[in-house]
Order: structure tokens, then C-alpha cells, then sequence
């Protein structure tokens, strides 16, 4: 199989959307800022979930859980982006910390993501 036609084939199976914004430096006047800019918004994906057992829950019901984001290469993924993740049920799920995009394959890229929130009732 062609590289092209597995790059088709693999993207058929993400039917996730990412959001991902990065931290620019901006400047306002006489002060450095920084704020978030958008890389992306809706770029098919597939995240995996690593990890992800019912006693990652800690003593001030903080989930936390590592996953994985599969995202296409071209996509310049700093370390530290925020990621926010719309499943094929339209939830979304937001992610804190994430690793720089290691671009290796020919395929697509991989992004490690920390998932930590507080639970909710």
C-alpha cells in the first residue's frame, strides 16, 4: 500500500475533532504579553487513552489520566498547547499539558496529553 493511501485509510478511523492553541508572545504597547493563538480547529484525530483505571482517582477527586493524540503531520504542536477533543458524541474533553508533536511517522504525528480535571457530581 502506498503511503498516500495509507495516510487516507488511517484517517477514515479518526472521526475525533481537535481544537489545539499555543502561547505567542504579543505585544500590548509597552509590555510583553502572551497569548493563545489557534493552530487548529476541528483537524481529525484519534486520541488513546492510556492508563485510564478506576483507581486514578485521588484523595480530592482529581482524575488524571495520560493519553495519546494521533493528528496528521504539518501541524506545528507546541509543547504546552491546550487541546480540547470533540468525540463522535460531541463531548468534549480538554486537555492541560501536552508533549511536543513527534512527527516520525509518515502517517501522522503523535502529541502525549495529560487529561487532569476535578470531579463533578
Amino acid at each position: 500500500m502506498t503511503n498516500n493511501r495509507f495516510i487516507k485509510a488511517t484517517k477514515r478511523l479518526w472521526r475525533s475533532k481537535a481544537t489545539i492553541y499555543g502561547k505567542t508572545a504579543a505585544k500590548d504597547d509597552l509590555f510583553d504579553d502572551v497569548s493563545d493563538k489557534l493552530i487548529v480547529a476541528d483537524e481529525p484525530c484519534k486520541v488513546i487513552l492510556k492508563g485510564l483505571n478506576a483507581d486514578t482517582m485521588n484523595m480530592v477527586n482529581n482524575q488524571i489520566y495520560n493519553a495519546k493524540l494521533l493528528i496528521r503531520n504539518g501541524i506545528d504542536i507546541p509543547s504546552g498547547a491546550k487541546i480540547t477533543i470533540t468525540d463522535v458524541n460531541g463531548h468534549t474533553t480538554k486537555y492541560k499539558q501536552a508533549s511536543s508533536g513527534y512527527t516520525a511517522y509518515p502517517s501522522h504525528q503523535e502529541v502525549a496529553m495529560i487529561y487532569s480535571e476535578v470531579a463533578k457530581e
